[in-house]
């Protein structure tokens, strides 16, 4: 490399003579001084939204998010069980009781998981979340039918007709030969 070959710029025309009320250097591209202050939010400017309707999409794509959140348990959900078999073990029972118990407890709790998102503040609007909810409990019953399903599998479900025996009344004999 040869040490003559050097790079000069002169920014000496960018700056001009502050005068009083003026500004003595050009804003960058891109630099918004309301933006920098902080007086407007950058997301709402670039989706052209005030700052509610910008809180309020964030919120309704935040619940998007835990509604879709179960269906990322029930691959392995669906592995553990794999694991574990088809006979009637302990850890295999264990394995279903998990597998049947935490959709339960996830639908008996939607109120309580959606309610941070439906109102955020004091002034905030009350998001509808029925969509969100209902495919949070839809996904919640494919896991329950998946735990069904397993029972079934292992065979601790009573699906044939042997299973009921103990309900079916004894034959009565009219009478007895001897």
């Amino acid at each position: 490399m040869a040490s003559g070959n050097k790079v000069y710029a002169d920014f000496t025309s960018l700056v001009g003579k502050p005068s009083r009320g003026s500004k003595s250097v050009v804003d960058p591209l891109g630099y918004d001084q309301a933006i920098a202050s902080g007086s407007v939010s950058s997301m709402s400017l670039a989706h052209g939204k005030t700052d509610e309707e910008g809180d309020m999409a964030l919120r309704a794509k935040k619940a998007w998010e835990v509604a879709m959140g179960p269906g990322k348990t029930l691959p392995m959900q669906a592995f553990m069980a794999w694991m574990s078999g088809t006979g009637v073990s302990i850890f295999s029972i264990l394995i279903t009781g998990m597998i049947l118990m935490t959709p339960v407890k996830t639908i008996m709790s939607t109120k309580q998981t959606f309610a941070p998102l439906e109102r955020a503040g004091k002034s905030a609007k009350k998001l509808d979340l029925t969509m969100q909810k209902a495919a949070f409990v839809a996904i919640n019953i494919a896991g329950l039918i998946f735990g069904v399903y397993r029972l079934s599998l292992m065979g601790l479900l009573p699906t044939a007709s042997s299973d009921w025996l103990s309900f079916i009344p004894a034959k009565q004999y009219m009478e007895f030969s001897a």
